[in-house]
């Protein structure tokens, strides 16, 4: 991903809401979005570096859904509050915009041929457990951009916008849920399929063979 030297103008001007505030903090742009996403910046806030999602100069109908894209966004950070691995949610920035927790780490697709850390796939998935545990589906987690190790071996799930939350006790948490958590978990067998195949219990090459061939009628690729 190709950084630019522009700074936003208008991030350091957001009317805050919620935790989130930014004071004279100028944003770095990292990415930005196509027409129907979101700029990626990177902010330097009085909480530490944040990476903030911000509709707020794309057109109307854009920055309409964007709203609603961030409220929901937000739910979900709000919910895995406190799960090791999953950035901090460190609030909204006016209607248009959201700032979370930038981790420092690289994309696990990096680990292809080098040491893994120790353990590293019993805490990836813990950590996708811990999410599920909170009625949250990832749904996109064979990407690699989504997976981060930082400098520790530690595991970070990050960037939540294709998600699904479920209530708890709701029929979709009865339902749904538990048919959705395979998705992530073929995620996990990907990785772990393609970084350390020796590692895979022949449960587990079972299942990944069955989520292979199934993943050929998934409409979403």
């Amino acid at each position: 991903m190709r950084e630019s030297p522009q700074h936003s103008p208008r991030v350091a001007n957001l009317p805050v809401r919620e935790e989130m505030d930014l004071g004279e903090s100028r944003g770095k742009l990292l990415q930005r979005g196509a027409w129907g996403k979101a700029d990626i910046l990177l902010v330097e806030s009085p909480v530490g570096k944040a990476i903030v999602k911000d509709f707020s100069r794309k057109l109307f109908p854009v920055r309409w859904y964007g709203r609603w894209q961030i409220r929901r966004e937000a739910s979900i950070y709000r919910r895995l509050a406190g799960v090791p691995g999953v950035p901090k949610y460190f609030g909204r920035i006016g209607k248009n915009a959201i700032a979370i927790e930038y981790i420092e780490g690289e994309r696990i697709s990096h680990w292809k041929r080098r040491e893994l850390p120790p353990a590293l796939f019993a805490r990836l998935w813990t950590l996708i457990e811990s999410i599920h545990a909170r009625g949250i589906v990832h749904i996109d987690l064979r990407k690699r951009d989504n997976i981060l190790i930082d400098s520790r071996g530690e595991v970070f799930i990050i960037d939540f916008n294709a998600s699904f939350r479920f209530p708890p006790g709701s029929r979709g948490a009865r339902w749904i849920l538990p048919a959705l958590r395979r998705i992530d978990h073929f995620g996990f067998l990907k990785w772990k399929a393609a970084l350390a195949p020796s590692q895979l219990s022949e449960a587990e090459r079972s299942a990944f063979r069955r989520m292979s061939f199934l993943r050929r009628f998934w409409i979403f690729k």
